[in-house]
């Protein structure tokens, strides 16, 4: 039986050879065309795997999403290799470090996209790495690894190569997250997690070979694998936004929110996956309304803000939206219709497991929760990594034995909390440690966003927590308006203190043209925090909160 993550898409590459499997702004390339340049880089690692002086298990992928770097993907797979998606966001020191840590050996690197590859290149134990694009480029004289252009893999044969040997349990990929930590750690995922998470995506949402999926995230985000593996298994069109061609001044620049929404409209966009904080943008920024004829919109990563739903759910009232939760360590777990705007500011639910997957919710204590008691979301199923590489006490810290099983039952501990209800659903309330204590009383930072997200002023809002030495921690508003609306912070704190507890009331409200973003397309709180805790203690607008005992 066929159960490696590229079978999932072998037939599509018969079934619609003449068909186009990518545009990337009107670059086209069909499925006959994908699967023998998939071959072709195939044969280049083979080549290099034959010679390698030790086993080659890994190769790193340094690309945003394009034609060439998903052939690299599938290339890698079919090499029974695993692939490891680098951030093209990241600083090289970051990616050095995940080099080395994996012990990755070959790189394929698209320059225009990480131009800071030179510096990758130099790594002593980096014995390999090949260049996309056309012609010879200033990095193949630099560094220690011997460097082949894109031109090495086009003169390779397109022709099938011998199936990979590689078994479910292998891994397919490993995707780097540092979490809350700030220490990269590489979460592996087999064949079988990625398969049986394909399988079911495909069932839920029935792709089909009419539809025409928007890409957003990037290689190194789990929602990629939806965006690729996917469309290409269902004969649909991935549409890719081309954004080598945003290069200024030697990087990548910023990709206006209206270019994405102007390009799905033109392409009759139907589906696409992403991240709250991406939709809003797309909203507020790019204008997304119904001339983009989207069927579905599924969301995962963070929780919407019921405001930004409502709206999306008034401007796209043919789209079907579905909440999609899931770590990066278990791949998608629970998932959500949501069928109709919701009524109140209450969080929505994540839903019901999907196939193959259980979610029992336990206590501090150690035993299972019982219905609408809140405790840590433990997961076990087909999608649950093997661990972090090379961190075998971290992954025995988090795969452990589920309390009350005669025989072995090994569950991911997600870091999440929250709570079944009564009809099955299972309701999220953020991570364990975005509880923080301030002024004597737990809060709940999601709790303070909600009330300031439903202002009519406000797009969004993020709660940041500053250490404090004498209220344990501080709450601080970060708050992005509308276009043309205008709100004081000294208002916006009044109309909180009508709503929340006194201590629950931000020290003061910070007001932002937009948010700092991770690579994933989620507001990066680490780059607020450090905005943050460089601005001088006692600055607050609201350092006398009214009514607060200290």
């Amino acid at each position: 039986m066929k159960y490696l993550l590229q079978d999932a898409i072998a037939d599509a590459f018969a079934e619609h050879a003449s068909k186009v499997a990518i545009d990337q702004e009107g670059r086209v390339v069909t499925y006959a065309q994908m699967d023998r340049l998939a071959c072709r880089v195939a044969r280049a690692l083979l080549e290099l795997k034959a010679a390698a002086p030790e086993r080659l298990w890994y190769v790193g992928v340094s690309a945003a999403v394009t034609i060439e770097s998903v052939a690299s993907i599938l290339g890698v797979l079919k090499a029974g290799l695993a692939y490891i998606p680098l951030d093209v966001q990241s600083p090289p020191a970051r990616l050095r470090g995940i080099l080395e840590d994996a012990g990755v050996t070959v790189v394929i690197l698209d320059p225009l996209a990480y131009p800071e590859g030179e510096e990758l290149l130099g790594l002593p134990s980096l014995r390999h790495a090949i260049l996309m694009g056309p012609g010879d480029h200033p990095l193949a004289a630099a560094g220690g690894a011997q460097v082949r252009g894109w031109s090495t893999v086009l003169e390779r044969d397109g022709s099938p190569v011998p199936r990979s040997t590689a078994v479910a349990d292998d891994l397919a990929y490993v995707l780097y997250t540092s979490g809350s930590t700030g220490v990269p750690k590489g979460v592996m995922l087999s064949h079988r997690n990625a398969k049986t998470f394909v399988d079911w995506m495909a069932k839920e949402f029935q792709i089909a070979p009419s539809d025409v999926v928007m890409s957003r995230a990037p290689l190194n985000y789990d929602l990629s694998v939806f965006d690729v593996f996917n469309s290409l298994a269902a004969g649909a069109t991935l549409l890719v936004k081309d954004l080598r061609r945003t290069v200024v001044g030697g990087k990548p620049g910023e990709v206006r929110h209206r270019e994405y929404v102007d390009l799905m409209r033109d392409k009759q966009a139907t589906v696409m996956y992403s991240t709250p904080s991406t939709f809003v943008a797309l909203m507020e920024k790019g204008r997304l309304d119904s001339r983009v004829p989207l069927r579905v919109m599924m969301y995962a990563g963070e929780p919407f803000p019921i405001p930004q739903i409502r709206k999306f759910m008034a401007l796209m009232p043919r789209t079907r939206v579905a909440n999609i939760y899931g770590p990066t360590e278990t791949n998608i777990v629970t998932y959500y219709w949501v069928d109709e705007p919701p009524p109140t500011d209450d969080p929505l639910p994540i839903g019901r497991e999907v196939d193959d997957t259980e979610i029992i919710v336990v206590g501090a204590d150690g035993a299972v929760c019982g219905l609408g008691e809140t405790g840590e979301l433990w997961i076990r199923g087909g999608t649950v990594c093997a661990g972090y590489l090379g961190k075998p006490d971290l992954t025995r810290e988090r795969l452990v034995q589920g309390p009350g099983y005669p025989y072995p039952a090994l569950f991911w501990r997600s870091g999440d909390y929250g709570r079944r209800r009564e009809d099955g659903n299972l309701v999220y309330y953020g991570r364990l440690d975005s509880m923080v204590k301030t002024r004597g009383h737990r809060v709940e930072i999601g709790d303070v966003e909600a009330p300031l997200s439903a202002f009519p002023e406000v797009i969004q809002a993020v709660v940041v927590p500053r250490k404090h030495d004498k209220y344990g921690c501080t709450l601080h508003a970060f708050v992005m308006l509308k276009e043309g609306a205008r709100l004081a912070a000294e208002e916006v704190l009044r109309r909180l203190s009508a709503q929340l507890p006194a201590y629950m009331v931000p020290a003061d409200v910070i007001f932002r043209a937009d948010y700092p973003y991770t690579s994933t397309g989620k507001v990066d709180r680490q780059q607020l925090k450090r905005e943050l805790e460089a601005r001088p203690a006692g600055s607050e607008t609201h350092a006398q909160n009214q009514g607060v005992s200290p």
